[in-house]
């Protein structure tokens, strides 16, 4: 499984995904915050002091003389005439409040009162603070804040890996139970309260029960298929045998008999091989015995013979090493006899070379053949290609491919030199 698509690993990014998020807001509301509140509680304070002065003034200014108005700010009372000899003719604009100015790149609260009049003369009061932050303390407040951050993310990925782990031991636990089904079965639910994850334990149940009974249904018919199909079979193959048997038979007659005999013996294994491919069983002889590809090739070429005939093909079987094969001669059959027969049936003239070597048998033919981008399915059930114009089901090679996968075969089609294909058919001992 890609690290990206682990649900775990999803629940950890989104985590702290969610975390910086929460982090950069949090830091970012915590500087405005502290810019705000530094900046409207020093306009205040200095305002405050202003107004305490100047209504002080106002009712004794002999007595507030030598008092400060404000510490460690700038502050004086002028009558407006002499407000450009100790402030910027800016400030005569200034009205009464709190305003922010910047000098000199630096940014200053003044606090304006220009609501007195003592003596008949309007006096106006201001005062000045300088509010700009040294470069170090913000360097200081942004350190501290990137740091705390750090130590948020980190504890917040532990406790991603915390929660992800509580949040995905019942999957965990179920993932683990499905797989050790096959060894192990048992019911799944009960095994899990009733949330999601007991929920869908609950629908693997349901589901494993009707999968269940499926194959135990599919099993039974194939059965009673195998067991009824071998009596009408027996009935064939021994009253073939017993009109052969009668001296008074011409050969003509005894040749189709013969085939008679041949085509229930097909049939026989056939059949037999179906239900090994239904139940997905090997079946393999106690005694070891093998079967001997070259004379199985030779019956099956017999088997075709009226087709070879009627199409008028050649066929040679070209034994280049002796072949056995550890499987059943059915099963062997049933492969070849598929392979050979496509062979026989897309060939419209010409030679077909069935070529068996120390570990394979390869059919070539000379017929029509399929384009590249249809070889790969041509192993499809029930595909057929758009040249083809016999009849057929289009499941030859598909069953052809199951055994192989039963028996560890392998088979291979691809054209030849000719306009054919060629059909490999790889026996792994």
């Amino acid at each position: 499984m890609k690290f990206r698509n682990k649900l775990k690993y999803r629940i950890i990014i989104a985590f702290l995904a969610l975390s910086t998020l929460l982090g950069a807001l949090f830091a970012i509301t915590a500087l405005t915050i502290r810019e705000n509140l530094s900046t409207n509680l020093i306009g205040e304070s200095i305002k405050k002091d202003l107004d305490d002065y100047m209504d002080k003034f106002a009712k004794d200014p002999e007595g507030t003389k030598g008092e400060p108005i404000a510490s460690n700010v700038t502050a004086l009372l002028t009558l407006p005439e002499n407000l450009p000899l100790k402030l910027p003719i800016s400030y005569a604009d200034l009205s009464d409040g709190i305003h922010d100015i910047s000098e000199n790149g630096k940014q200053y609260k003044v606090a304006v009162n220009k609501r007195h009049i003592i003596e008949g003369k309007e006096v106006w009061g201001y005062i000045k603070f300088d509010v700009t932050t040294p470069a170090n303390e913000n360097r200081l407040v942004y350190s501290a804040l990137a740091g705390v951050f750090v130590l948020f993310t980190i504890i917040a990925y532990f406790l991603a890996i915390y929660a992800s782990k509580k949040i995905l031991k019942p999957l965990s636990k179920l993932s683990t139970m499905v797989a050790d089904q096959n060894k192990n079965p048992q019911i799944l639910a009960a095994h899990f309260s009733d949330d999601e994850v007991g929920q869908l334990a609950q629908a693997l149940d349901n589901y494993a029960t009707q999968l269940t009974d499926i194959v135990h249904r599919d099993k039974e018919f194939n059965a009673d298929v195998s067991h009824e199909l071998r009596t009408p079979l027996a009935v064939i193959s021994s009253t073939a045998e017993l009109i052969l048997s009668q001296p008074e038979i011409d050969d003509k007659t005894r040749m189709r008999l013969a085939r008679i005999e041949r085509a229930v013996k097909q049939s026989a294994e056939l059949t037999e091989t179906l239900l090994l491919l239904a139940r997905e069983e090997q079946k393999t002889d106690k005694d070891l015995q093998r079967t001997q590809v070259g004379r199985l090739i030779n019956e099956i070429v017999d088997n075709f013979e009226a087709t070879i005939k009627l199409k008028k093909l050649t066929v040679k079987v070209i034994e280049k090493d002796w072949l056995q094969v550890k499987a059943p001669s059915a099963v062997v059959s049933v492969a070849l006899s598929n392979l050979i027969g496509n062979a026989i049936k897309y060939t419209p003239q010409g030679t077909i070379q069935i070529i068996i070597k120390e570990d394979r048998v390869l059919v070539v033919d000379e017929g029509t053949g399929v384009s590249n981008e249809e070889l790969p399915k041509l192993f499809d059930r029930h595909y057929r290609s758009d040249s083809v114009t016999q009849k057929g089901s289009g499941l030859g090679l598909a069953i052809v491919k199951r055994l192989c996968e039963l028996y560890n075969w392998d088979v291979i089609i691809h054209k030849n030199d000719s306009s054919g294909l060629t059909a490999e058919l790889i026996f792994y001992q």
